[in-house]
Formats: structure tokens, sequence, C-alpha cells
């Protein structure tokens, strides 16, 4: 009896080690390498670096390689030409593709990047508080979010944009004419806000802080979010390598919140993302890293789709819950998921 015992238990054991065998090899990627594609700033690579550099993604069976573009707005031609399957980038560009109708879903948001995007004014040329801006010259990026969030500011504050001589221009061009005079304001993002500063300008506004004297403090007055999408096609036939990256940001997005590893997160980004330390702790002050899928995220993308399709920039106005797929998100930690 005590031998048939010990046999029927030596049955058991193998018989769920075989089970749990059989069950992570289910689980595992359908792909062991996978490369995501975004820009070289902090607003859209922080985790996917910390990710990458601490082995996070590797712990799941998956190698990430990170491609780098100059600006995430490269990422949409990319992906409709099949090049590019996973990426990182404001939601303008996933909202950009979604309204082609062009099949990709949003996985996650990665980030809430609103207070990353700003104002600056040159104090010298007289610009102390918004309404010193009409009779100015200012540049801005004419791509959506620039001229979204400015026009949420002239509206907060009263600003005739039409007494604003207005010049379209891309954000290194931005530095280089308001360090010659050329202009006097801008809006755009980091980390061209503190490289303005860097210049002797002043920040204004954010999206969500005033720097307004008088009325310094909080004051949300635009919304955006980074998020992380991909071909409809690549999550339906690589689920399971979906889940093992979300589940590598989430440990990223562990160590990225984690107080006693700020120095430690500092000194991971600043060689891949070549931004000094004093820049980058600056620049991710301004972010809100967080990895997600809630309302307000909708919400957000749903308001940026009819600015965008208001001023022609699109062709139609999808809503973001049509293409937004928290499934595998979900799969992660369903505490990350807010929405049914």
């Amino acid at each position: 009896m005590r031998h048939g015992g010990c046999v029927r238990v030596v049955i058991a054991l193998l018989t769920l080690v075989m089970f749990s065998t059989g069950l992570a090899a289910a689980q595992a990627p359908e792909r062991k390498s996978l490369d995501v594609h975004t820009a070289r700033d902090a607003q859209l690579a922080s985790q996917l670096v910390i990710g990458q550099t601490k082995g996070f993604f590797r712990a799941h069976g998956l190698d990430v390689q990170i491609k780098y573009f100059t600006a995430g707005s490269e990422i949409p031609p990319g992906m409709a030409a099949g090049s590019i399957v996973m990426a990182s980038a404001g939601a303008p560009n996933a909202i950009s593709l979604a309204a082609t109708n062009f099949p990709m879903k949003v996985i996650a948001q990665i980030a809430d990047i609103s207070g990353a995007q700003g104002v600056v004014v040159r104090p010298q040329a007289g610009i102390r508080v918004p309404k010193d801006l009409e009779g100015k010259k200012m540049g801005i990026v004419k791509a959506g979010p620039a001229l979204d969030l400015f026009g949420k500011f002239s509206r907060a504050y009263g600003v005739d944009q039409n007494k604003i001589t207005m010049a379209n221009m891309l954000p290194p061009d931005l530095l280089t004419a308001f360090a010659k005079g050329d202009i006097d304001a801008y809006a755009v993002w980091e980390p061209y806000l503190t490289r303005g500063e860097q210049l002797g300008g002043k920040v204004l506004h954010t999206g969500t802080q005033s720097y307004v004297p008088g009325a310094e403090g909080p004051k949300r007055i635009f919304s955006m979010a980074c998020v992380l999408f991909t071909l409809e096609s690549f999550v339906k036939q690589n689920p399971n390598t979906t889940v093992a990256l979300l589940r590598g940001l989430k440990q990223a997005q562990q160590f990225l919140e984690n107080p006693a590893n700020a120095e430690a997160v500092l000194d991971i980004l600043t060689e891949p993302l070549n931004i000094p330390k004093a820049d980058l702790r600056k620049i991710m002050a301004r972010n809100r890293y967080q990895l997600q899928i809630d309302q307000t995220l909708l919400d957000s993308m749903d308001a940026q789709t009819e600015f965008l399709h208001s001023i022609g920039f699109l062709r139609s106005a999808p809503k973001a819950r049509s293409y937004v797929e928290p499934r595998f998100l979900r799969e992660v930690d369903p505490a990350l998921v807010r929405i049914d």
C-alpha cells in the first residue's frame, strides 16, 4: 500500500509538471523578437528603454528592439506601408490612422503627456501675460496638437489669434528662429520647452500648469496621451507576444514610479535618449507616466479627433472606443483597465 501510494504521488506530480509545462508553452510568445518604433524623447520611450535595459521583456520570453524616428509623426506612414507593426507615439498619430479606416488597435496608454506641451515666450519682447502675445510673431508646428493647445490657451485667456503673426515651423527651426529673435514665442512639446528656457525663454503655460504671473498653479487646458498601437493583424496572430510586451511594460512602469529608483531611471535613459540628466529630470516631471486604459483616455482622444477633423486634418472622426482594445492589458492586470 505504501509503495502504491508513492507511485500515485509521483504520477500526480509528473502530471502537474506536464500540465504546467503545456500551459507555459501555450502562453509563450509567438515571436521571440519584436521591433517597437518610437521617437527619442522622454514622453514616448521611457518605459520601453527601461524595460529593454532591465531585461523585463526578456523575462517574458521577448527580445524587444527599440527603433527610433525623429518624430512620432513619421510612424503612421510606416505602419500604413507595413514596415512598422508596433509603435509608441502621441495619440494623434494613432488617430490619424484610425481616421483612414486603417486596421489598427491602441492597446495601452503609456503616459499623460499634456504637461509636456506648452507655450514659450521671450520676456525681452515684453511678453508677460497671454494678451501680450497680440502684435507679436509666433512660431507653431501646424501638425495638430500644438494648434489645439494654443487654441485652448487663447480661449482660456482671451487672446485674439488674429492679432498674432503665425509662422509654421518644425521644432528645430523654432529654436533657431527664437535664438535669432525672428519669433517672440512658440508652441511645441518637450524637449523644446526646456531648450527654449536655456535660450532665455520662459514657459508661460503647459497643458496642465500656468506660469502666468499672478495666476501660477495647476490649470489643465489641454489633454494628450502617449499610446501604444499596433496592426490589428498583429494582435490577432500574436496575442501572447502582445501580452508579453505589456507585462514587461508593467514592470518598467513599476520601476519608473518607485521613488527609490529616481536616479537609476535617469542613468538608464540619458544616453539612449541623448538628453542630459538635468534636462531629463525637468522633462520627466512634466509627464505623468501611467500604463492604463480608462474613460479619460477615450475622452481625450475623442476631443483631439473632433479638433483635427474640424480643421481638415482628418477625413473622418472615429470614436476612440472603436479601435482601443483593452483585452490584452486586462489580461496583464484587470486593475489597469477601467472601461467595459
